[in-house]
């Protein structure tokens, strides 16, 4: 595909014949998950920018999708991180088919790598290695806990200050 931008250097260069064989294997790429490369991002910027910008949005998607896999601590929480991902995916959304497939060709490298490997198959699983590797964790945050349930690891400066806001109630 590259060799179609490289042998005429600019797009505007390009046989009609090679820009239609260079949109095919594009659309192919898209509608089988595969990430574009910046040429072919380039050439969608300069001649369909509709579809660049379809391809932009898959790819920051996917990028996201994958940057939550990273953090995820279970098996199970892989799953549920690729149901929400797919569920949240609209039937009318125009670039559902590129997103699916996306989507579905990071789990199958995802599932295939050692990361993935590595992780235990539960969240339960989690918090009993996390026990037993420290165990005095939870005796302390419990030690903590003020009597009002006031928990530090959810405070916000900027949910003390709505906490502190009045509140009107409108009459009927």
């Amino acid at each position: 595909m590259e060799h179609l931008l490289n042998n005429s250097g600019d797009v505007d260069e390009m046989s009609e014949e090679n820009r239609r064989e260079m949109d095919a294997r594009i659309m192919a790429k898209l509608k089988s998950g595969k990430k574009l490369s910046q040429k072919e991002l380039d050439y969608l910027r300069r001649t369909n920018p509709i579809l660049y910008a379809q391809a932009m949005r898959v790819q920051r998607m996917a990028e996201a999708l994958e940057e939550q896999l990273k953090h995820a601590r279970s098996k199970e929480e892989v799953n549920q991180i690729f149901t929400t991902a797919l569920s949240g995916i609209s039937k009318n959304d125009p670039d559902r088919e590129y997103l699916v497939a996306s989507f579905n060709r990071i789990s199958t490298e995802f599932r295939k790598s050692k990361m993935y490997n590595k992780l235990p198959t539960t969240i339960e699983e989690v918090k009993k290695k996390k026990k037993q590797i420290d165990p005095d964790k939870d005796l302390f945050k419990e030690d903590n806990d003020d009597k009002d349930g006031f928990d530090l690891s959810s405070w916000s400066p900027l949910r003390e200050f709505y906490d502190q806001m009045p509140s009107f109630v409108a009459g009927a």
